[in-house]
């Protein structure tokens, strides 16, 4: 950022835009203001430890971080299976570049907090809604966008190597960020982050928000609720 000449600036992400912006926040240089998220990182070390042992959710845990607990151990048991493939054995997924119909299917497999696949991307493709969530703004077209940009610059099986050389990351494992932070939580995310969670790995919280609808891939299913939430967050840093 420095390079492209901005002395004072902000980051956003969510899901690895969400990492890299941690990343950022825990570098802490002196030109970033603050963060917002819509995928914040606040698992307490206790509970990815009784997530990894498959025990069942500590009975001293309030109700949101109960349910917090069982969407993580549930996501882990059944919807995270294409991260582990392209963790350990990338270029065995010879055929996303093979074949434009297993990339689709590798592409619109990937879940939200409401599905496998995502409510949104599902609603989309079939042009109706699904167990009541729509697509939001997502369009058949945009589906196809993005699996045609994969395809027509042959990069599925390079992106996948993310994975690889970033094993053992944890998008949820609690971050331990000091500068101002903002958190916006989705209804359809993979989980629904506590507040309780949240302040502790982010010590100087200054937003957080449950919103009413949009989930995993919100900045596309919902681009206006999410700018707002993108505003409002960074609103106290002006």
């Amino acid at each position: 950022m420095k390079r492209l000449g901005y002395t004072r600036f902000a980051a956003q992400g969510g899901d690895v835009g969400a990492i890299i912006s941690h990343a950022m926040a825990q570098q802490t240089p002196p030109e970033l203001l603050g963060i917002h998220t819509n995928f914040p990182g606040t698992l307490p070390p206790e509970i990815g430890k009784a997530l990894q042992s498959g025990d069942s959710a500590p009975f001293t845990l309030s109700a949101d971080e109960r349910r917090a607990y069982d969407q993580v151990r549930d996501f882990k048991a059944s919807h995270f299976a294409y991260a582990t493939m392209m963790a350990t054995r990338p270029q065995t997924l010879y055929g996303l570049a093979d074949s434009p119909v297993g990339l689709a299917a590798w592409i619109l497999d990937h879940g939200d907090g409401y599905d496998q696949p995502a409510a949104a991307i599902t609603a989309a493709v079939l042009g109706r809604p699904i167990n009541g969530h729509t697509a939001g703004d997502v369009t058949r077209d945009d589906i196809l966008d993005d699996v045609t940009l994969y395809w027509l610059t042959d990069t599925a099986v390079s992106a996948t190597r993310f994975y690889w050389e970033n094993k053992g990351m944890s998008a949820l494992g609690a971050v331990n960020v000091s500068i101002p932070a903002a958190v916006s939580v989705f209804p359809g995310e993979i989980y629904q982050a506590p507040r309780s969670w949240t302040e502790r790995a982010h010590s100087n919280l200054i937003y957080f928000n449950e919103v009413e609808k949009g989930g995993h891939f919100a900045a596309w299913e919902q681009p206006l609720p999410f700018s707002e939430e993108v505003h409002a967050g960074f609103r106290p840093l002006r």
